[in-house]
């Protein structure tokens, strides 16, 4: 009886113990919630703090007209740059101006190899100088050493001709006596004819000869020699291509080739960039939505980019009445692309300061009360 109850007491103390242990558990783990949200709910509230503002590294460009319109620009010289190219690909063997060189129309500007061409021209020449002796002994003709033996030629077939004619006289008597036949006069009067012929041959050769050369052959002769001076001239034509000039007055704005070069065709790769700089002109690119609202001499003025900003004042040259695709882009996120526009070119007044050409600027041309206020209904 007494272990009946040891047992029971026991069992129920080991009870007691038991409950005890998961109470501490469960309050363990309601404090490792609570500090879990508390944790939370500070993360989230730092997340949602204001990142801190960083000043623009410059002021945006702001148009300064109420209504106005805006534009890509850049900045040409006056009558555009001209890109130099070589007019077929060869050897650069010299170049005769550097960058900021000031040249003259026809100034020469580089020199490519004439070598091939002059070995043209020599050969060119060299048929000339044929072609001129050969009209010159059509000229000198008839030689004074060729007559005397056409002249003695015409004597021995004369004399022969005598000889058949006395001998066809006595065969003629002989036949009237009775002392030769049909047969013999036939030979005789034979070679009476080919002896006059003969000397019609020699004759004829020798008025020949007295006439001097064929008009015909002359004609020939000119006209061979009229050829090789026309190749003598198309090579000094293809010699003097071969130094590129100029075209216009103005300055080296670039040069991409050096002596001992190939100079190639590639339009895309100018050996030169010429552009006179006297004056400089601001093409801007309008926006065909945009282009009614430009008048006939709007104000309008270009800024410059970058750290220092510079204005310049506009004035309007020409509006060129064809739309294009647009090509230069700023890069802006909110620039459109798939669009047209229309060259509108402005000439700098006054001073420009320190632009280049092809330098990009922001344009702004006032509208005014240019083109309708209100879109149409």
């Amino acid at each position: 009886m007494m272990e009946v109850t040891k047992a029971v007491s026991h069992g129920v103390a080991k009870s007691g113990n038991g409950r005890e242990r998961r109470g501490v558990v469960r309050w363990v783990t309601i404090l490792m919630s609570v500090v879990g949200l508390a944790i939370g709910v500070l993360a989230v509230s730092m997340a949602r703090e204001k990142p801190v503002e960083l000043p623009l590294a410059r002021a945006p460009s702001i148009n300064p007209y109420g209504r106005g319109v805006a534009a890509l620009g850049t900045i040409e010289p006056s009558g555009r740059d001209v890109a130099i190219v070589a007019p077929e690909a060869a050897l650069v063997t010299e170049v005769h101006v550097d960058v900021g060189a000031q040249v003259a129309s026809g100034a020469a500007l580089f020199q490519l190899d004439p070598r091939p061409v002059q070995a043209d021209l020599v050969r060119a020449e060299a048929a000339v100088r044929v072609g001129e002796a050969e009209v010159a002994r059509w000229r000198a003709l008839p030689r004074a050493e060729d007559l005397p033996p056409l002249l003695a030629e015409v004597a021995r077939t004369e004399a022969l001709m005598n000889d058949a004619a006395e001998r066809f006289r006595l065969t003629e008597e002989a036949v009237r006596r009775g002392a030769a036949n049909e047969r013999d006069i036939s030979r005789d009067r034979f070679a009476l004819d080919a002896a006059r012929a003969a000397v019609a041959g020699a004759t004829a050769g020798l008025d020949r000869a007295r006439a001097g050369g064929w008009i015909g052959d002359l004609a020939v002769l000119e006209a061979d020699l009229a050829g090789n001076r026309a190749e003598v001239e198309a090579q000094r034509l293809l010699m003097e291509r071969l130094t590129v000039r100029a075209p216009r007055d103005g300055t080296v704005l670039r040069r991409d080739i050096e002596a001992g070069e190939y100079a190639t065709t590639n339009p895309d790769r100018p050996a030169l960039i010429v552009g006179d700089l006297t004056r400089l002109n601001v093409r801007a690119q309008v926006d065909e939505e945009d282009i009614a609202l430009v008048g006939a001499s709007p104000e309008a003025l270009a800024r410059t980019r970058g750290s220092v900003v510079r204005e310049m004042r506009l004035r309007l040259l020409r509006i060129e009445p064809y739309a294009r695709p647009k090509m230069d882009i700023t890069g802006a996120n909110t620039e459109r692309v798939d669009t047209r526009v229309v060259d509108v070119v402005f000439e700098v007044v006054g001073e420009a300061g320190a632009v280049y050409p092809g330098q990009a600027v922001d344009v702004f041309i006032d509208a005014g009360a240019t083109g309708p206020t209100q879109p149409p209904p």
